[in-house]
Formats: C-alpha cells, structure tokens, sequence
C-alpha cells in the first residue's frame, strides 16, 4: 500500500508569475531583457551547486546581475523573485487533505532561499506533512541519490511512496528508485489518478 505521497513544487504546487517579468523589466533597465539574465542564471553550473546546499544563491546573482542590468542589488532583486513570481496553486493546495494519503511531503530542487520561501509558504497548511528540499538533502532530482536521502529521511520504503512531479525526467529518476509515479498535467487529471 501506498501510504506517501512525494509532491513536485514548481510546476506542480505552484507557477511563475508573468506579472512579474513585466514589472521587473518595467522598473529596470535590462541589457537584453529579464529573461535573458534568468537563462543565465539558470544554466550557470554555480546553480546547480546551490540546489545541492553547495554555495550560495546570492553569490552567483552578484556575479552575474551587473551584466544584465545596472541599480538592482542581488538582495532586492532576490527579494523580489521569491515574493513575486511565485503563483501558488490554491486549487491543488485546498485538494491534499482529501487525498488517500496517510503523509505528503513536498519534494522539491531549491536552493537555500527559494527553499525558506517554501516552507514559509507551505508550513501549516492542511495536508501537507513536511519537506524534502535538494539543498538540505545535499542531493537534486533526477538523481538517485535525492530520493535515497528523501526516503530514509521520512523512514518510508519505495513501495510504500508515490511520486508526483511535471517532468518526466525526474519522473523517471524517482522510477530508478523504484517509486511509482504520476505525471501531473492538471489539478482534475493529478486527483483522479491519484484515487482511481
């Protein structure tokens, strides 16, 4: 039996903002645009790092926002990207407590600050049991070793765990693990497969 559930964020508990890439690029001057930096940002290996609690996030956006944009500091800019582009899905939220789950926890690649935001976000809410966070468990999705760690964290077996997350590529990391897994494309399709 299936008594945990492994529950995606980005993606899946919650969206960017578009909002957020036009005030931002309203209120500053981009070289090439806000999303150019956050391509950037991204791909930079520094990054990745960062998921597996391997430096910090900000050294990297003090590094690499001055060739992006002049006036905006790595604080304020950070600030800003986990308070305002994040758009929680208080659909699913309001769906977890109804779910044939015993445990849910939030399985998710996040970097020590966005991961914080996580938990502010999430603490308390009905239906969700706790947190699995990459930096924290020094290892990322897809990879095995993340779900080694998520699972001997919350002392649950893959039998007993079902995964859910947007990517396939991580689903198929979770299946090396030997967890089964649901690919999430919306609210009505995720709940239905959950209690067929």
């Amino acid at each position: 039996m299936r008594h945990t559930l492994l529950l995606d964020v980005d993606g899946v508990l919650q969206f960017p903002r578009p909002e957020f890439v036009r005030a931002i690029e309203r209120d500053y001057s981009w070289r090439a645009g806000y999303l150019a930096f956050q391509r950037a940002l991204l791909a930079d290996p520094a990054e990745a790092r960062a998921l597996t609690g391997d430096g910090a996030l900000i050294t990297l956006v003090e590094r690499l926002l001055p060739q992006h944009v002049a006036g905006l500091s790595a604080p304020v800019f950070l600030e800003r990207w986990v308070t305002e582009n994040i758009a929680v899905n208080e659909e699913l939220l309001t769906m977890l407590p109804g779910l044939p789950f015993d445990e849910i926890y939030l399985a998710t690649n996040q970097e020590a600050v966005r991961g914080a935001r996580v938990r502010e976000l999430y603490s308390g809410r009905p239906g969700i049991t706790g947190f699995l966070i990459s930096h924290e468990l020094r290892h990322r999705k897809p990879g095995r070793a993340f779900f080694d760690a998520a699972l001997a964290r919350i002392g649950r077996t893959p039998s007993e765990c079902m995964f859910v997350d947007d990517k396939q590529q991580y689903l198929d990391g979770a299946a090396r693990a030997g967890l089964a897994t649901i690919l999430y494309r919306d609210n009505a399709q995720l709940v239905a497969d959950l209690t067929a």
